[in-house]
This record gives structure tokens, sequence and C-alpha cells, in this order.
């Protein structure tokens, strides 16, 4: 194949018929890329090669002082060009562009505890019944980490227009289930209001705290009761749960069942 490009065409020292075979010739350099074992000569800044020795595409580079190589036809990749694929966040990646077998797969992120919400539940349960922990409230997680979960605590004493007592405290606290194994993991919460003959009184308090350790499946239980003492014709002491909050900061798709 030709490897030689002759500049001096046409030229009058030849006829026509030499002439044409230097353009034939310049042509089947220029389609070959002036493939050869060794670098054409009189090469010029942007001119290809295919070197056949090593198999490589090549380029002149800008000063006209080397080669670069382009491409590998042995091992078929570009050369010079990034041959791995960068995961990202929840994104893992093995594999090489050289071969063409890239495998792409998602990974778990586990919660970190953050003020982004991630499920709520305003619904008020009454504990007043319960003499010991009763689940009010299960919520079933997706992923591990770190949770941020709050609650409020509410609790009312009153004697009404007769005389008497009442004093009552209400309970709550956040377990965890795992698999029907269930755990306390929270801090045990407590908030009482007491009052005298014709009397009433009710308080409420939010309680947050951040618990590790969660797994995916886990069920998130809030469990409350009450302790009470009445005394009276309309003396009452009752405990409320409500307002359970999941926060994390970062929710990643969160998928819950509640």
């Amino acid at each position: 194949m030709s490897q030689t490009f002759n500049d001096a065409v046409p030229a009058s020292t030849r006829n026509a018929l030499e002439d044409l075979t230097a353009i034939r010739n310049n042509f089947a350099a220029l389609k070959s890329c002036f493939s050869g074992p060794s670098s054409p000569p009189n090469p010029v800044a942007g001119m290809w090669w295919y070197d056949t020795t090593a198999n490589i595409l090549k380029l002149r580079n800008e000063a006209n002082n080397a080669w670069l190589d382009v491409y590998d036809f042995a091992n078929g990749y570009a050369i010079g060009c990034s041959n791995t694929v960068v995961g990202g966040t929840g994104i893992s990646v093995s594999g090489s562009l050289r071969t063409g077998n890239v495998t792409v797969s998602a990974t778990t992120i586990p919660y970190t505890a953050g003020a982004g919400l991630l499920v709520q539940s305003m619904d008020l349960s009454q504990i007043g019944d319960y003499t010991s922990y009763t689940t009010v409230r299960t919520i079933q997680i997706d992923r591990p980490g770190t949770l941020r979960i709050s609650f409020r605590l509410g609790v009312t004493a009153s004697t009404g227009l007769y005389p008497g007592s009442a004093s009552c405290t209400a309970y709550g606290r956040i377990y965890r289930d795992r698999g029907g194994s269930v755990t306390a993991v929270g801090t045990a919460r407590s908030l009482s209001a007491s009052v005298g003959d014709k009397d009433y009184q009710t308080r409420s308090a939010t309680y947050s705290e951040d618990i590790s350790g969660w797994q995916a499946g886990d069920r998130v239980l809030l469990r409350g009761y009450c302790v009470k003492s009445v005394s009276g014709q309309t003396a009452i002491g009752t405990g409320n749960i409500s307002e359970i909050q999941l926060l994390a900061g970062n929710a990643y798709g969160l998928m819950v069942v509640k």
C-alpha cells in the first residue's frame, strides 16, 4: 500500500499517464491512512498513519514532531479516553468500556439523622386505658441507618365541678420490631398532670431523638400507657400520643409502609 504522497502533481516534467499514476497513488495513501509498518515520509501536522506493526491508528501532532496513538485495533478501544465508568450516589459500576462489558447496579444508602420529613402521622391515639406499653403506631422502613424520631405526649387531669383529686402520667417510648423480636430503643418519656377540687389541667410536649441501628424491614413501634389516680364524682385522668414523625438527612426516594 502506498505511503507516499506526491505534492508535485501535476508536473510539467511528466506526461499525463505519470501524473495520473501519481494521483492514484496519492488517493491510495489517503484511503489507507498511509498504512504501513513504518511511519510515512514527509509527515505534516494532522496527518493519519495506520501503523500495521503495532496495529494502531496514529495522528501527527500539531508541532509535527511526534505521532499520537488514537485507536488500538488489536484490542478494540480508543487510546487516551477514559475506559472506566464512574458511579454516583447510590450507583455502583464495574467493568470497562474497553471490553464493552459494564455492569451498573444500585446500592442502598443508609439513612442519616436530619430534618427532612420522611413520614408523619397526625392521628391522636388515646392511651388512658392502657396500663403497660401498648403499640399505637407502626411504621416499616425500607433501609438501614439512623432516624430522627419525634412524637407528642398529651395528658389531662380534671375533677370537674365537684370536689376530688385527679392525677395522670402519660408514658411514651419508641420500640424496634425486627422480625418479631421487639426491643426498646428510645428513651422512656413521661408527662404528668395533677389537680385538686374543681380544677382542670391539660399538658402536652414533643420529644425527639436520633436512633441508630435500623435495618431494612424493621418496624418502628410507638408505644404508650397511662398511670392515673382519681377520686371524686367527676374526676378523670387520661393521656394520648400523636404526631409521630420520622426524619432523615437523606431521603433518596423513601418507600415507607405504615
